[in-house]
């Protein structure tokens, strides 16, 4: 239970503090983190359970895997390209700060400490945190080759201070040191950590690879294999008494390497270990700040009866060590000239600019409190080891200064990052993509059910944000749909083409829905209508006989049809002609439908298209559809607000759909649905083709309909 009641609370205290951030993106995830581990170091349960976490367990489950996903991220061209550039930055530039802070920091802490204790301590702030170093450059315009610079050297330097850092423990336990002896344990566990990473990888591959060509392509194995492979790795190169660091970054380089050839042979595989790295790298990495803010408490307490000088004196040359490192970072970078190998990385225009974001940039975090923590408890010699909380509160203020600092200088000196396209372009081009969907969803010849169904489903795709409809939009819609109907069938109406069982039930519903309208004179007009219906079928019915009635029908809509179409010939019918022609057209082939019907007269035949309520609906359907139709596309080519739009359509289909029970084909739903993403893609396609949209754009509206695309397929199998 003691596992249960550590993790659990720190899991949570990442998810917080990740939702924080979100909340307020000017305070970096890193400090949330660590000011919630600060916090959970007040629950009793946790407060040695977790910050005496075995030192080789922690580089071996959070540390191996954190290096070999950055490892994954770099491809091997640029590691081949940039070697010499590397070996200036992970091996001479590291060492030189090395030597630097160890001669400071045994000034600083006092002549009567140990060397080896100085080295250690250099060793452990020495390396640098990539992700670390984003959570304060989000939304800088880092210059490309120096912000190059500093993803290499984080890559590679952790290998170099764990090296020195084992050198310095050793020193301390034998109580000698060599340096001819250190630079070739350095040479021996260096490259053979490269050596076991490479054939690692390569082993990897080959299994990886020939398991997809064999069909053996089970997720929950290959997943196990991905997640597992750093820990084995690193457990191995650590065996055979080389650098695990380093041989779980070459693997990582290599296994980014194979996904450029094989990253179509499992597209769904590598899209699942693409979302689990960035997922478990992130808990790793939150781990690791709040067991800085578990031991930071824990340090604290420790000296909380110490002279309030001896631990404000340690937080100093916290201060003065992340100061020393920094200028010494500058001066080197400064002096880099054209014939260095990091002269790609160094703009000569801009090499003062240049040197301090490299200064700056030097971030540290997930390996320098790694290496903190990994500091044994006892010497060989039984002894407890001296000093190991003083160096974990040095550590500590190295890596929040660390943080702090460039937070506060790095915006004035960089500019900050110009997007691609801004929230307000995102939101239109996203809008009208749904828009395109349901258009096309409108235009095919399907069940008013699933056309709802489906038109409802692409508005869920204005997610949670700025671009959901609000309340206002829907009632505006509501209003305007039902306004638009009403004038279809007012007009319908006077041009007598409307049923009196349609006009029964239509003043019914819009009486029991709208008091004013009851009261208005519409309501009036409607009774009238009805009753001069009923007063002339109950003249005609005496005196002309039912074949001889469905004749004068028929005779009744071809006159109109002919006279519109006379105007046609003529001149330009106006827009109320058109509509008049169109619905009588129709009229006049159910009319023909119903005269078909196998009745024992015309009059029942009459009577039933007059009754039927379906055919009252279908009636209200066909006549008010050209007009909400022609409203909408009027709407979409204006300057409305393109979510009215989407609410247009929304409440369009929720009104066809309204008097209908049909039941609805699930397999029928997913194909409309398959086929207005479709739609959508084609839209973003054109948008391309017609530079109307930034590449990043076109890949963020991809990806969302892509992603939707997966998921319906993955559905429709599971039915």
């Amino acid at each position: 239970m003691t596992i249960f009641y550590t993790l659990v609370p720190m899991i949570l205290t990442i998810i917080i503090a990740n939702l924080l951030s979100q909340a307020m993106p000017r305070v970096p995830k890193a400090f949330w983190q660590i000011l919630g581990g600060i916090i959970l170091a007040m629950i009793p349960v946790l407060r040695h359970s977790v910050v005496e976490l075995d030192p080789e367990w922690f580089m071996m489950l959070i540390i191996a895997p954190l290096l070999f996903y950055e490892g994954q991220r770099t491809d091997v061209r640029l590691v081949s390209k940039n070697f010499r550039a590397i070996i200036s930055l992970a091996g001479i530039i590291a060492v030189m700060t090395v030597v630097v802070l160890m001669l400071f920091g045994h000034w600083a802490i006092g002549w009567a400490l140990p060397m080896a204790l100085a080295l250690a301590l250099a060793a452990i702030v020495t390396p640098t945190d990539a992700t670390a170093l984003e959570s304060v450059t989000e939304g800088l315009a880092v210059p490309k080759g120096i912000g190059r610079a500093l993803n290499l050297e984080s890559l590679f330097n952790d290998a170099t201070g764990l090296v020195v850092l084992e050198l310095a423990l050793l020193w301390m336990n034998t109580g000698t040191f060599s340096f001819v002896h250190g630079f070739e344990e350095f040479l021996v566990v260096a490259g053979g950590g490269a050596i076991v990473g490479a054939l690692a990888g390569v082993v990897l591959l080959y299994i990886r690879q020939h398991l997809l060509r064999a069909q053996f392509d089970d997720t929950v194995a290959h997943v196990m294999i991905y997640l597992l492979s750093p820990i084995l790795v690193y457990g191995l190169a650590e065996h055979t008494g080389v650098s695990g660091i380093i041989a779980v970054v070459v693997m990582g380089i290599i296994s980014n390497e194979e996904k450029h050839h094989t990253q179509f042979m499992s597209s769904q595989l590598n899209n699942l270990n693409n979302q689990l790295t960035t997922i478990v790298s992130q808990l790793l990495n939150g781990l690791v700040f709040v067991l800085l803010g578990l031991s930071l408490v824990r340090v604290f307490r420790t000296y909380l009866h110490e002279p309030i000088v001896t631990w404000l004196g340690y937080i100093g040359i916290g201060l003065a060590i992340y100061a020393v490192m920094t200028a010494f970072r500058h001066i080197m970078i400064a002096r880099v000239d054209r014939d260095s190998p990091m002269a790609s990385m160094v703009d000569q225009a801009h090499k003062n600019r240049d040197a301090w974001i490299f200064a700056l940039g030097g971030v540290h975090g997930t390996v320098t409190m790694a290496m903190a923590f990994s500091l044994p408890l006892t010497l060989t010699n039984g002894q407890a080891f001296p000093h190991r909380d003083m160096l974990l509160l040095i550590a500590a203020t190295v890596i929040i200064v660390s943080l702090v600092a460039p937070l506060f200088i790095l915006p004035r000196i960089l500019p900050k990052v110009q997007a691609d396209y801004d929230m307000t372009e995102y939101s239109q081009a996203h809008i009208a993509m749904i828009n395109a969907g349901m258009a096309y969803v409108e235009t095919l010849n399907v069940s008013n059910s699933v056309k709802r169904n489906v038109i409802g489903q692409l508005q869920d795709q204005l997610g949670y944000g700025a671009d959901q409809l609000d309340r206002a939009l829907w009632q505006r819609a509501q209003t305007d749909i039902q306004r638009v109907t009403d004038d279809a069938v007012d007009a319908a109406i006077d041009a007598g083409l409307v049923s009196q069982a349609t006009m029964v039930y239509y003043r019914r519903v819009k009486a029991n829905a709208d008091a004013r309208w009851a009261r208005g004179t519409n309501n009036v007009r409607m009774w009238f209508r009805i009753l001069e219906g009923v007063v002339l079928r109950l003249v005609n019915t005496r005196q002309i006989k039912p074949e001889e009635r469905m004749h004068k029908i028929a005779a009744k809509m071809q006159r109109r049809v002919d006279r519109l179409q006379r105007k046609a010939a003529r001149r330009t019918l106006t827009e109320h002609e058109q509509h008049d022609l169109e619905q009588t057209l129709r009229m006049q082939k159910k009319f023909a439908a119903v005269k078909q019907m196998n009745y024992r007269s015309p009059e029942d035949a009459v009577a039933k298209y007059q009754s039927s309520r379906e055919l009252v609906f279908t009636e209200i359907a066909e006549i008010s559809e050209p007009a909400v139709t022609e409203f909408i596309a009027q709407a979409e080519s204006s300057d409305e607000d393109p979510r009215y739009v989407v609410a247009l359509r929304d409440v369009a289909a929720q009104e066809r759909d309204r008097f209908h029970d049909q039941q609805v084909s699930t397999a029928e739903e997913q194909a409309v649905l398959l086929g207005a993403l479709g739609a959508e893609l084609t839209y973003v396609q054109d948008g391309r083709q017609n530079d109307r949209f930034s590449a990043a754009l076109i890949n963020e509206l991809y990806n969302e309909v892509t992603s939707a695309q997966a998921l319906v397929l993955a559905t429709d199998s599971e039915e």
